[in-house]
């Protein structure tokens, strides 16, 4: 496959990934929306939040940049607010609780915010989405047990084991020792491209977490050529049935309606390796990567003469302590690129075998 790997690097730094500013605002409206609950509820005299949990993709640290053809689309951090089984009231009164307190102090926001099935809504005007879903805890022998306000029930929940489960896949299946992860890398450029594609088509994709658990579930891991092992991972999705179950921390996370969204990303990823499979002609050049990639991600980077290749490195992310000791599993970029279809296929058995040991044993390569 013709090397494009430093050109989808300076991509994924300057389009894909959230800039530091980007992720620092973040910060400073989900600290202020917090404050704003805290005070609120104290002013309403409720019970205050006792715990707060970060979830979803900012704490993954797998966020996108919007599609560029979709400058509107939202940002979305998750924090959860946290208040004692014996003080919180019913699912649906605990989370009209914060969206109140929300609301008594934030009266110059544009959108009012929204009470939703599992979390309460903030919307700005510029695109940018806080949500809060809203727990209650009790103490066990166990220790903390946390359960969901969702509709008109409380659901056992245990988000900070989700983040663990990424954590953990991406430090020990990225062939990366220490520094930056390439499967984070494949999952943020996963997940922009569904957003891409999503919006070019005018219909749903599989997004957040179950977008974040097809690509792991699909990983393949190239050393040092990012091009490569996005080709392979769509390769593997693309043997995918949309059938399956898509499961993560052995807890299935679709259902009936994700069947048609899975369906399409899996068209898609078809038709994207069918374009970068041509650049495996021993003839392709610079001119055929763009015009390949171009196609792949939508996005006028791919039309530029100039390669952002003096764009400062995006930091580095820490090697987590949840990957010690754990094999970093890597099919080398000329292996990967040697397998056949049916051998890609089979690869996917070994790619599910961490979701298997964890609970997860339907075959979603069955077609």
């Amino acid at each position: 496959m013709y090397d494009y790997s430093k050109e989808i690097s300076s991509f994924h730094s300057s389009h894909v990934r959230l800039t530091n500013d980007q992720r620092a605002d973040m910060k400073r409206r989900r600290e202020t929306n917090l404050d704003r609950i805290k005070r609120g509820l104290e002013d309403a005299e409720k019970p205050p939040v006792v715990d707060t949990i970060n979830q979803g993709g900012y704490a993954q640290k797998t966020m996108t940049q919007p599609p560029e053809a979709d400058q509107d689309s939202r940002y979305d951090i998750d924090l959860g607010v946290v208040f004692e089984k014996s003080e919180a009231s019913g699912p649906r009164t605990t989370r009209n609780w914060v969206r109140n307190a929300i609301a008594s102090k934030a009266t110059n926001m544009k959108y009012d915010p929204e009470t939703k099935m599992k979390c309460v809504r903030v919307v700005y005007s510029d695109g940018y989405q806080c949500d809060f879903p809203v727990f209650r805890r009790s103490w066990t022998e166990a220790g903390w047990k946390h359960e969901l306000s969702a509709g008109d029930e409380w659901v056992t929940s245990d988000p900070a084991a989700m983040n663990k489960w990424i954590e953990t896949h991406v430090s020990a299946k990225s062939p990366e020792t220490s520094g930056s992860y390439q499967l984070r890398r494949i999952i943020r450029l996963g997940k922009f491209y569904a957003k891409t594609h999503a919006k070019r088509l005018g219909l749903k994709f599989p997004g957040g977490l179950i977008a974040t658990a097809l690509f792991i579930e699909a990983y393949i891991a190239a050393e040092g050529r990012d091009d490569e092992s996005f080709r392979e991972t769509l390769r593997i999705l693309s043997h995918r049935s949309k059938h399956s179950p898509v499961y993560a921390d052995g807890v299935q996370v679709s259902d009936d309606k994700d069947t048609d969204r899975i369906g399409r990303l899996i068209e898609q990823a078809k038709a994207s390796v069918e374009e970068l499979d041509k650049l495996n002609s021993e003839d392709a050049g610079d001119a055929d990567a763009k015009q390949a990639w171009k196609k792949v991600f939508r996005h006028s980077f791919f039309d530029s003469e100039q390669r952002a290749a003096n764009n400062a490195a995006a930091p580095l992310e820490k090697k987590s302590a949840l990957g010690a000791g754990l094999a970093a599993p890597m099919i080398a970029s000329a292996a990967a690129a040697a397998l056949t279809d049916a051998e890609k296929a089979d690869r996917a058995q070994a790619a599910l075998e961490a979701k298997r040991s964890s609970g997860g044993g339907n075959k979603p390569w069955a077609q």
